[in-house]
């Protein structure tokens, strides 16, 4: 039979592993290109700016380079010009 003191630690740990899992971790790139605001660009948010109907070709490069890309050329692949 277990003792109490046995479950007091098994609730303990238990209690201790379920909580850590609602922390994230901030995941750094070694080559990642960090946008105008601080952070890591990352593929998502080009694409919503790539497949936006509602803005010109002039009007997504623009949105790409506030988001804090500056190769023009990398610019016009990612738009597929």
């Amino acid at each position: 039979m277990r003792t109490p003191r046995f479950l007091a630690y098994l609730l303990l740990a238990a209690s201790a592993a379920i909580s850590g899992c609602g922390f994230t971790v901030r995941t750094t790139y070694p080559n990642s290109v960090i946008g105008a605001d601080g952070r890591t660009i990352v593929f998502d948010d080009i694409n919503k700016i790539a497949n936006d109907l509602d803005l010109s070709d002039d009007q997504k490069r623009q949105a790409l380079r506030d988001l804090g890309l500056q190769d023009e050329i990398l610019i016009d692949a990612l738009l597929g010009l």
